[in-house]
C-alpha cells in the first residue's frame, strides 16, 4: 500500500461509467494478403510504409523489432510471437487478434480501436498511456503487464490474468471484468466505480491508504470481507 501521504482516486484520473461496454465489433474484409513476417513485408512489399491493411499475419515470429508509429488495420493477426518488440504509438483499428504472444513488448501510447484478443500473452508488456477502445479480450493474460495511465473504453476483458499488472492511474468508462484474476494488481488512483467485480478473483490488490479505488464498484461478499478485514474490523462467521 502507497504512503499515507497518497491523495484518494482523483475524478480527472478516472470517470466511470456503469453501463455495459459497446461491443467490439472488428470491421475486417474476407480477402486479406498472407503475411508470414511483418518486418520483412514492411520493407519488400510496402516500401518501408508503416501504413498496412488488410493482411493476415500469420506464424509471424519477431523479436527486437522496431514497429513504433505502426498503423495496422482491418486485418487478422493469428499464432504470431512478437519479443519485446517496440510498437510505441502504433495505431490498430479492426484487427483480430488470435493465439499471439506479445511478452514484454513496448506498446506505450498505443491505440487499439475495435480490436479483439483471444489466447494472447501480453506478460510484462508496457502499455502506458495507451488507449483501448472498443476492445474485447478472453483466455488471455496480462501478467505483470503495466497499464499505467492506460484508457479503456468500452473494454471487456474475460477470464484473463492481471496478476501483478499495474494499472495504476488508469481511466476506465464501460468496463467489465468477468471471471479475471486481479493478484498483486495495482489499482492505485484508479477508480473502480461502476465496475462489478463479483466474478472476479482478488488477492492483495495495491490501492491508496483509504481505498478509494473502490467506491462504488460491486462485489461479493467473500470479497468485500476480505476488504473490511484490510480495514482492521473483525468480520464474524
Amino acid at each position: 500500500m502507497r504512503g499515507a501521504n497518497d491523495g484518494p482516486a482523483s475524478a480527472a484520473s478516472a470517470s466511470v461509467s456503469a453501463s455495459a461496454p459497446a461491443p467490439a465489433r472488428p470491421n475486417i474484409p474476407g480477402l486479406l494478403v498472407d503475411v508470414s513476417s511483418l518486418s520483412r513485408w514492411i520493407v519488400d512489399e510496402n516500401d518501408g510504409d508503416l501504413v498496412a491493411a488488410h493482411l493476415r499475419l500469420t506464424g509471424c515470429v519477431e523479436a527486437d523489432a522496431d514497429f513504433a508509429l505502426l498503423e495496422l488495420a482491418e486485418s487478422c493477426v493469428e499464432g504470431c510471437a512478437f519479443s519485446a518488440c517496440d510498437f510505441s504509438r502504433a495505431t490498430f483499428a479492426d484487427v483480430a487478434f488470435s493465439g499471439c504472444d506479445f511478452s514484454n513488448c513496448d506498446f506505450s501510447e498505443a491505440g487499439f480501436t475495435r480490436c479483439t484478443f483471444s489466447s494472447c500473452k501480453f506478460t510484462g508488456a508496457n502499455l502506458t498511456e495507451s488507449m483501448l477502445r472498443l476492445v474485447e479480450m478472453c483466455d488471455s493474460t496480462c501478467a505483470y503487464a503495466f497499464f499505467t495511465k492506460a484508457k479503456l473504453e468500452d473494454a471487456a476483458f474475460r477470464a484473463t490474468d492481471f496478476v501483478h499488472a499495474d494499472i495504476s492511474e488508469a481511466r476506465l468508462r464501460r468496463a467489465a471484468f468477468d471471471d479475471v484474476r486481479f493478484a498483486g494488481t495495482s489499482f492505485f488512483r484508479t477508480s473502480l466505480a461502476g465496475v462489478d467485480l463479483s466474478t472476479c478473483q482478488m488477492s492483495d490488490i495495491v490501492l491508496s491508504d483509504t481505498m478509494s479505488e473502490l467506491r462504488g464498484c460491486s462485489m461479493d461478499l467473500f470479497q468485500a470481507a476480505g476488504i473490511a478485514r484490510r480495514l482492521g474490523v473483525i468480520v464474524k462467521d
